[in-house]
């Protein structure tokens, strides 16, 4: 039986014997955590927010409903920031959301402004990531629990700016105004940034127009329908990237064009792989390539290839032994982009090669 003291004993130290317990769970949590990121992202990683789940009906997640408040939600190493309010007429968002929605028609913000003028995310998959810029900047981001190089994704406009831009929707106008010489355009550009200063890339910025009419010959007008790729290699090693929107159209309270867009299959690659480009040891010839590729390994040891398409499919795996070539054949591949890993020596180098 135990005696009254030691129970007088017990009441005491089990507060604190609980946070004790507490706090070793959560850095348990928090290493596992992170080590499962690392040995997600060992070789690449995608971000295509097909682990996420959306809502039958709606066909879209945008904040909690009736709840206010910050919202995170992760695909692959990358996580994203919601910010849900509420007000009298309803609930209203920014930052980010996801979707699967494939409606390219309807010009309802309370039912439409999470769908891809596309119709689908890219390479036909179900879901894709929805940007609404927002008024409060750390909301304007992308970051990623470990250090990455941020290789290519790909981005299209959601069907309300399509539509806005194409056909006027007050008070954004139609690009290129009554005449269609106006030399409107709608940019997003992207900022990679670690530890939280700018990438140390000599271009930290990739601009990327989502519409441009400011060519002379009207002809070569574009608004961006289809998933566009947009190469973010030269952003080198980021712990998180931000955007921003401009356009020519523009008021008292910024941009008239909503400021929407939508991102798919993001590629990842981990801090400490290195670019083909920048080397003269291994070269890879010619790219793009209608179905031939050549590999010239220049070093004086063997080396291992690896071909990895978008979806991290391995399509291609050899050695290449010390100063020869080898011939890669691509005949029966999908033409598209594909990207090559070359392990020599303790180092790790990556390049994208298309097939055409």
């Amino acid at each position: 039986m135990v005696s009254t003291n030691t129970l007088f004993i017990l009441i005491l130290i089990f507060p604190l014997f609980y946070k004790i317990m507490k706090s070793i769970f959560y850095m348990n949590r928090l290493l596992v955590t992170c080590l499962c990121a690392f040995i997600s992202i060992g070789m690449q990683a995608q971000v295509n927010f097909e682990n996420l789940t959306v809502d039958t009906t709606s066909k879209y997640w945008k904040g909690n409903l009736g709840i206010p408040g910050l919202n995170t939600f992760q695909s692959g190493p990358a996580q994203f920031i919601n910010q849900n309010d509420t007000s009298s007429f309803g609930d209203y968002w920014s930052g980010w959301a996801y979707s699967s929605e494939n409606d390219t028609t309807s010009l309802s913000y309370a039912t439409n402004d999470c769908a891809a003028i596309a119709g689908k995310g890219h390479n036909n998959s179900e879901k894709y990531g929805v940007a609404y810029l927002s008024f409060t900047p750390e909301l304007n981001s992308i970051t990623f629990n470990v250090d990455v190089k941020v290789m290519q994704m790909y981005v299209t406009n959601t069907t309300i700016a399509y539509r806005a831009m194409e056909n006027g929707n007050f008070p954004a106008k139609k690009f290129g105004g009554t005449t269609g010489n106006d030399p409107d355009f709608f940019r997003l550009d992207i900022r990679g940034w670690k530890n939280g200063l700018p990438s140390t890339s000599a271009n930290d910025t990739v601009h990327v127009y989502l519409a441009d009419f400011r060519d002379s010959n009207n002809a070569n007008d574009y608004i961006v329908k289809d998933w566009k790729l947009v190469d973010l290699s030269i952003l080198n090693v980021v712990d998180s990237l931000s955007y921003h929107l401009v356009g020519s159209d523009t008021g008292s309270f910024g941009l008239n064009t909503p400021a929407y867009f939508c991102v798919d299959d993001m590629q990842l690659m981990p801090e400490g792989t290195q670019d083909i480009r920048t080397s003269n040891q291994i070269k890879i010839y010619p790219n793009p390539s209608q179905a031939i590729f050549h590999c010239q390994n220049n070093l004086h040891e063997k080396t291992q290839l690896e071909i990895i398409n978008l979806n991290g499919q391995i399509m291609y795996q050899s050695h290449v032994d010390a100063n020869t070539s080898v011939e890669i054949d691509a005949h029966f591949w999908s033409a598209g982009m594909y990207i090559l890993k070359v392990i020599s020596g303790g180092e790790v180098y990556y390049e994208k090669i298309t097939r055409k």
